[in-house]
């Protein structure tokens, strides 16, 4: 009795394309022979599934990966509008306000004052063994076209 067969998901055009550059990349650095880069090439354009593409490609390793450049945040405007829209939240409030809204500051702080020695000490504490657990995952190989 035979297990059932893996799934096989249909390789589109672009994967195709892919494994060919991947396999040229290859030749290139002297991996492959002229006829047996000719042989596989024609073998990934004939590929139907990515288990074909992934057979062709499997004993060759892969290219590491180019950083993605990092975005930079721009944080000049972000604190120009914050400060502005404080200016205009002192600028509106009445002074007979004042003393409302510094219970509530002292009301808030007070919260602060007793909830941060039981906060600040649990988020430390998930943050190293959230460290702890992506240190221990083994990253997998990398290897063929994908």
């Amino acid at each position: 009795m035979a297990l059932l067969p893996r799934y096989d998901l249909r390789a589109s055009d672009l994967d195709r394309e892919r494994a060919v550059e991947f396999l040229k990349a290859h030749y290139t650095e002297g991996r492959l022979a002229e006829h047996e880069l000719a042989w596989r090439t024609d073998a990934a354009y004939r590929a139907v599934g990515l288990g074909e593409l992934d057979r062709l490609t499997a004993d060759l390793p892969a290219f590491p990966r180019a950083p993605h450049p990092r975005r930079r945040r721009r944080i000049g405007p972000i604190a120009l509008v914050l400060l502005a829209l404080l200016v205009v939240l002192l600028m509106s409030v009445p002074p007979e306000m004042w003393i409302a809204l510094g219970i509530a500051a002292g009301l808030a702080f007070l919260l602060v004052a007793f909830v941060a020695p039981i906060a600040i000490p649990l988020l430390l504490l998930a943050w190293i063994v959230r460290l702890v657990v992506r240190a221990s995952r083994p990253a997998p190989p990398r290897v063929g076209w994908r």
